[in-house]
């Protein structure tokens, strides 16, 4: 039987990389769908030639790899050419993350996925065990943003006005964390919430 699934959310600058991190430092088992995009879209990555074969070569680098800034900046020019890639994208990213949900093994497992709410909203699926958001400020969230290097701001407008609404992404977790302190806060945080899902972890208790 495989580890129940947690999943982890939260919008741009919110830390889930750094949450997952901590994660594994636990002993906990993390798929992560972003990691999985660049893995398939990577040279010789399965979902280049689809790719390839629906935007041409002008997104594809001389590496065999994709151009995330160009095919990031032809995406959003358009909603025909953003859910051309996200219909490429999505069935290959939720296959190999079910592939690796399944082989996860412990009292839980981490499922990071950035646009959860976005995908299944009120919806949620069999399979999932509990739903964890993080939760940051709109102000806190920008300065991260673009601390780290933002793109284009029409470009990070566009992005982040596609994303759900704060109270929508709080509305589908069982759990929120707050994530607008120091690093140290958020770890604290998730080492936290590691020793709560421990006790509450039904494969501890069958």
């Amino acid at each position: 039987m495989s580890a129940p699934i947690v999943i982890l959310t939260g919008g741009m600058g919110m830390g889930k990389s750094t949450a997952c991190s901590v994660f594994e430092e636990l002993g906990i088992e993390v798929v992560d769908a972003d990691l999985l995009t660049r893995q398939l879209t990577q040279s010789g990555g399965q979902a280049i030639p689809a790719i390839e074969a629906v935007f041409g070569g002008s997104v594809i680098r001389p590496d065999g790899s994709l151009d995330r800034d160009a095919m990031r900046a032809l995406a959003f020019e358009s909603p025909r050419q953003r859910a051309q890639l996200e219909a490429i994208l999505h069935p290959l990213v939720q296959q190999a993350a079910q592939e690796a949900l399944s082989r996860a093994k412990g009292p839980y497992c981490i499922y990071a996925v950035p646009l959860w709410a976005e995908v299944y909203g009120q919806d949620r699926p069999s399979w999932v065990w509990q739903v964890v958001s993080l939760d940051t400020s709109p102000a806190i969230q920008m300065q991260r943003i673009h601390a780290r290097g933002a793109p284009p701001q029409d470009e990070l407008t566009a992005m982040l006005g596609r994303q759900a609404k704060r109270k929508d992404r709080k509305a589908v977790a069982d759990i929120v964390i707050s994530n607008d302190g120091s690093l140290a806060d958020l770890i604290a945080h998730v080492r936290a919430l590691h020793g709560q899902l421990l006790t509450r972890s039904p494969s501890n208790q069958a």
